[in-house]
Formats: structure tokens, C-alpha cells, sequence
């Protein structure tokens, strides 16, 4: 699971990478939960922006189940850059 991890990380860098400055996550799974702890700066501001994410996966028992929900967490870590960006780059105009 945490080479899908990096592997996804490794695209969202290199998708965002004008705009980062640093980014970083840390993702734990037990049998009760997947949890996603993530931070990132943005090269303006130098602004370290983090959020925490926890996801039952009580009924997510097999490995392609819980690579869907590593999945469904990227499109909300994209989804929060995307706003961030946005509103940074209507504070800076």
C-alpha cells in the first residue's frame, strides 16, 4: 500500500510542482481505518497548510477496497490544493 502511496504522491508533486514549494504525507491503516495526514507550502508564501483525514474502512477489507479509498483521499488532497491555489492566487491580483 505505501508504494501506491508514493506512487500517488509522486504524480501529485510533479502535477502541482509550480506551485509547491514542499509537500508531505503520512498514511497509517489499521483494520479499522485508513488515515491520511498531509502538509504542503506553497512557493508564495512559504505557508506550511496542513489537514488530517480519517476514513473507516471497517467494511473495506480487501486490498483493492482499500486502494479505491487511497484513491478517493488523492481526489480530496487535489480538490484542497486546487482551493488553496485558487484563493491564493485571487489574493495575490
Amino acid at each position: 500500500m505505501q508504494d501506491y502511496v508514493d506512487e500517488l504522491s509522486g504524480a501529485l508533486t510533479e502535477r502541482y510542482k509550480l506551485y509547491l514549494q514542499t509537500f508531505m504525507i503520512d498514511v497509517w491503516n489499521d483494520k479499522r481505518a485508513i488515515g491520511f495526514r498531509f502538509g504542503y507550502s506553497l512557493r508564495h508564501d512559504s505557508k506550511l497548510h496542513t489537514r488530517v483525514f480519517k476514513i473507516g474502512a471497517a467494511d473495506a477489507i480487501t486490498s483493492a477496497e482499500r486502494l479505491a479509498i487511497i484513491d478517493a483521499m488523492f481526489a480530496e488532497i487535489e480538490d484542497h490544493l486546487d482551493e488553496t491555489i485558487a484563493a491564493s492566487l485571487v489574493e495575490l491580483n
